[in-house]
């Protein structure tokens, strides 16, 4: 009976370990992405629209779709649309480049080209 305590303690100790460990890697990457979108920030003058550039841009859209003759020539682009080679085209090449954004992104991720990093020791039971 001792050493089926033995065993769980130390499992709940080795969980705990690698939990605290994880908590404290997330905690540290998630400061310093945090420190890094300030500076961003601050370097590129980003700001978030006043309300008179939100209510300008927006309210021009919704004017363009209330009036039905703009739903009419949206609707006639969109059902009397001819795909062509051109245009395919381009969305093949869209689609390669968003494959490739999305590719740079994961391997940014990982830090690494295959596979993931581990955090800490590995046991294998």
């Amino acid at each position: 009976m001792s050493a089926i305590i033995t065993k769980v303690t130390g499992f709940v100790n080795c969980a705990i370990q690698k939990s605290t460990q994880l908590t404290n890697v997330a905690i540290y990457w998630g400061k310093v992405s945090g420190e890094l979108a300030k500076q961003v920030y601050k370097k590129e003058g980003l700001a978030p629209p006043s309300v008179q550039e939100f209510q300008t841009y927006y309210g021009n859209i919704l004017k363009n779709l209330k009036s039905s003759s703009q739903r009419e020539a949206i609707a006639n682009k969109v059902l009397n649309f001819q795909p062509s080679s051109k245009c395919a085209a381009k969305a093949g090449i869209y689609g390669i480049q968003l494959l490739a954004f999305f590719s740079v992104g994961e391997v940014i991720g990982r830090r690494q080209l295959i596979g993931y990093p581990s955090f800490g020791e590995e046991h294998h039971h």
